[in-house]
């Protein structure tokens, strides 16, 4: 059987910057081809070269054995889609309008609304997307607009889906009902690049894994051939690898942050935070775990400054701050590692300086009578760059098109480098590979030593468990359960709570 897509010799460059260095990939009807490796790899650069999206400074592709040059546009009429990692949506559109964009169904001159409306509720019926196709995309969670993404892809006929890090933001049973129509669109002929740098499903859903290393390939596998830690070694090229733990269980010092029977009630009147309360100590990670849509973007946007509380109360460090604004907030000091780095953690367009300081601009010594100090800043960077190990940065610093990794590195250290009383860390290692997991985890396990109270929001369980000194769990806007020994916690009993069963309601049902 002859591949469906060939990719021989591809180079790209960005400048002194060799991306890919002569890449040769394929991809087989009907299989899925899993595409690993640390951030900035090249894994991306060489899925945007296959989508259109770049064009290789050297090689050729071939789609059913022909040579190709196209750009997006071909692409799609090949049935090759690309679900992007960081979500290309409108959110002041719907889901049918974001969906229907690129191709609206028309006749006479005139959309087909009813017949397009129709078959998205199919699609997102078939996902357990429980949204209408009217409901406005900026009022899903990240979750939720990732399956949108992909739905995308298949309601313009998609037989190649490029999927960046799918998973990345999805629930343990969202990502099992994924696999699951993975199998069975494969079994009518689609193909599938999975980019994850989650190693135990990449070994789950792919027939085949390339693993790439400095823009190049590095290994190829076979599913059954290898195990994750034969995976990871290719990926980092080190003998010895596992992800750091917090083994440090300490007494924490005094409740630097308390919230007390807070809600929240949005516009259309629903209470999205429900009567939560909880304290977080100096020295302290404390974890917030749940299916995402329970509320913990609301607690989260409260305790920033970002919404105000229907009732309740929120202080720092004895300091009422209920009513303060963002900037009174962080000038108390809380610090914000925030789950979505490309548009509320980062200005892509700006440079590396700017994103620094930003919201200390006027600080000294960053400012001197209403003027910037371009030295003292330039110096300030490029000891924090070193310290917190940024790199890739772009033509006159900028960091659009840095990895992952780099970005988060880049909130990491200026948001840690302001010396913060409370740190809110939503999501910190979302779609980072390894290297990255650790090196964002030593940050965190660093802070805390030095006695700062760390809010952990995370959808993923290991991570909660590994890091979190407690763990409360919310649904529906509630904390349905509080986790104090670590050591003894399961997901499964997580799971519980995740799904609205209480401490005391499942020792009540142990009982019976």
């Amino acid at each position: 059987m002859l591949p469906m897509i060939q990719m021989k010799g591809v180079t790209k460059r960005f400048g002194t910057l060799l991306a890919n260095d002569q890449i040769d990939f394929d991809l087989y009807p009907g299989e899925t081809h899993a595409l690993v490796g640390e951030n900035g790899a090249g894994k991306t650069t060489l899925m945007r070269i296959l989508y259109g999206q770049y064009t290789p400074d050297e090689g050729e592709i071939s789609i059913d054995g022909k040579p190709c040059s196209y750009r997006i546009a071909g692409a799609m009429k090949h049935g090759i889609a690309m679900v992007h990692q960081n979500f290309m949506q409108i959110e002041r559109m719907s889901i049918l309008e974001n969906i229907i964009m690129a191709a609206p169904p028309a006749k006479g001159g005139f959309i087909q609304y009813r017949r397009a409306e129709a078959e998205v509720k199919e699609l997102l019926d078939r996902f357990l997307l429980s949204a209408s196709p009217g409901t406005q995309i900026g009022a899903l969670c990240v979750g939720e607009r990732q399956k949108v993404e992909i739905i995308k892809a298949l309601y313009l006929g998609a037989r190649v889906l490029i999927l960046d890090e799918p998973t990345a933001v999805l629930t343990p049973q969202e990502t099992a009902e994924l696999f699951g129509i993975i199998a069975e669109l494969k079994k009518s002929g689609k193909s599938f690049i999975f980019i994850s740098h989650k190693l135990r499903e990449v070994m789950e859903v792919g027939d085949r894994i390339t693993v790439m290393r400095g823009g190049r390939i590095s290994q190829n596998f076979r599913r059954g051939e290898v195990d994750e830690t034969d995976i990871a070694r290719a990926m980092i090229g080190k003998k010895e690898i596992s992800l750091l733990k917090n083994t440090i269980h300490d007494k924490p010092g005094p409740a630097i942050c308390s919230a007390k029977n807070l809600w929240y009630v949005d516009g259309s009147g629903v209470a999205r935070l429900q009567d939560f309360s909880m304290d977080i100590h100096a020295g302290e990670i404390l974890g917030i775990g749940g299916v995402e849509g329970n509320g913990q973007t609301e607690l989260i946007d409260l305790l920033v400054g970002m919404k105000r509380a229907s009732s309740g109360q929120v202080s720092l460090d004895g300091q009422d701050i209920t009513r303060a604004d963002i900037r009174t907030r962080r000038e108390a000091g809380i610090g914000y590692v925030s789950e979505d780095r490309m548009n509320v953690g980062l200005c892509l367009d700006a440079d590396l300086n700017e994103n620094m300081i930003c919201g200390r601009e006027q600080a000294r010594p960053f400012s001197h009578r209403g003027l910037l100090r371009p030295s003292q800043i330039a110096a300030y960077v490029r000891e924090t760059a070193a310290h917190f190990d940024i790199r890739g940065v772009g033509e006159k610093g900028r960091i659009k098109g840095m990895s992952g990794g780099n970005l988060q590195k880049i909130v990491l250290a200026r948001e840690i480098s302001r010396g913060p009383k409370l740190l809110i860390a939503a999501q910190p290692t979302r779609g980072l590979d390894i290297g990255a997991i650790n090196f964002v985890r030593a940050r965190l396990l660093e802070e805390k030593k030095r006695g700062t109270a760390i809010l952990l929001v995370s959808a993923d369980m290991e991570e909660l468990m590994s890091l979190s000194d407690r763990i409360l769990i919310m649904c529906a806007g509630a904390c349905t359960g509080e986790v104090t020994d670590i050591a003894s916690a399961t997901e499964e009993m997580l799971g519980l709570m995740m799904g609205g069963i209480t401490n005391s309601a499942k020792k009540e049902a142990d009982h019976a």
